[in-house]
């Protein structure tokens, strides 16, 4: 964990290069509104974890890769991550993003949008420069991995938004969307970092099985703290996934095994944050917080398995990998509320 910690600032450092390059200083208005969304024109601004870039960071070090020479592509995911922040905040209508407003609720929709695309582009146009640096049969695999991600999301993204018009969702159904819309980018991070230095197909299948579970259990933990957890670790309310009729995880559970859950969703169009309390409480007394979390144990379960196969591979350096997962699980997923509290 100590080489990503010390990679930490050299990141940022390219993540601004790199992309303030691409921003032309002839463009004023669209590089300050790329410097805005990365949290580049306040010195206090708040950032992402920047946990995707990290942890290809991480995949490639497992294998003996050289950070430097993986550097571009780490840069390139967290471009393409953003470019989905944007969008998705846009489709979702929200209007906060690392502490601040988001960039079209301050400068328009319109304009959102065009940045949004610009760094979709730019993700791409940033990751070929990772060409130069290694083996072409190893870059031509990754980029292969980083593609399909990029389309992947996408899908995933448009699930969601229909989603959310449709009657009925089967849990199964939303699974894969949030196996498209979450763990591809996860799961092709980790890979994108090993496959630049090579690794067998072998080990790419395991690493591809590693970060589809952890995007999939690191989901559905955001869908039990959407409704449990406790809002002083988390620092969202526990009622917004009810209030909103946000179709998650355990609300799926409620209105598939819950009756008076399900009349209580199905008669309140509007769900005030009394009823969301009350409806919280339905869904613990079914049970749903207890599935919930047990489905995210499953998936902790399959990764830890993987792991032990992959220490079978004789790397020495897989620890940033685990404790960049494991960070990603604590300490918001032990502290937790009871059913029904406040926000």
């Amino acid at each position: 964990m100590n080489d990503l910690i010390e990679l930490k600032d050299p990141f940022e450092d390219s993540l601004k290069h790199l992309v303030l390059a691409r921003t032309p200083e002839s463009l004023p208005g669209l590089r300050e509104m790329v410097s805005y969304h990365f949290g580049w024109n306040d010195p206090s601004s708040k950032t992402g974890k920047r946990l995707r870039p990290m942890l290809l960071l991480s995949g490639g070090l497992m294998f003996g890769g050289q950070p430097m020479d993986l550097m571009p592509a780490a840069v390139a995911m967290e471009v393409l991550h953003n470019y989905t922040l944007i969008h998705d905040d846009i489709e979702d209508q929200g209007e906060t993003r690392h502490g601040r407003e988001c960039l079209w609720r301050k400068y328009g929709l319109a304009q959102a949008l065009n940045v949004g695309d610009f760094l979709s582009t730019m993700a791409h146009d940033i990751f070929y420069e990772v060409e130069a640096l290694v083996n072409p049969s190893n870059f031509a695999r990754a980029y292969s991995v980083f593609r399909q991600a990029s389309m992947d999301v996408i899908r995933g993204q448009y699930l969601d938004m229909d989603f959310e018009t449709s009657e009925y969702i089967s849990v199964d159904q939303y699974l894969e969307m949030i196996r498209l819309k979450t763990s591809r980018l996860i799961s092709g991070s980790i890979r994108i970092g090993a496959l630049l230095v090579g690794v067998e197909d072998e080990t790419d299948v395991l690493l591809e099985e590693i970060g589809e579970h952890a995007g999939l259990a690191f989901q559905i933990q955001d869908d039990y703290l959407g409704i449990w957890g406790d809002t002083s670790t988390t620092g969202k309310s526990n009622l917004t996934d009810l209030t909103t009729r946000k179709k998650t995880y355990p609300i799926l559970l409620g209105l598939a095994a819950c009756p008076p859950f399900k009349a209580a969703w199905d008669a309140n169009p509007n769900i005030t944050p009394e009823l969301a309390r009350g409806m919280a409480v339905m869904l613990a007394e079914a049970k749903a917080d207890e599935r919930t979390k047990e489905e995210v144990q499953n998936h902790l379960r399959v990764i830890q398995g993987a792991e032990e196969r992959l220490a079978s591979f004789g790397s020495n350096k897989s620890s940033g990998l685990w404790e960049l997962l494991d960070s990603a699980f604590t300490p918001t997923y032990a502290s937790t509320s009871k059913p029904g509290s406040t926000i």
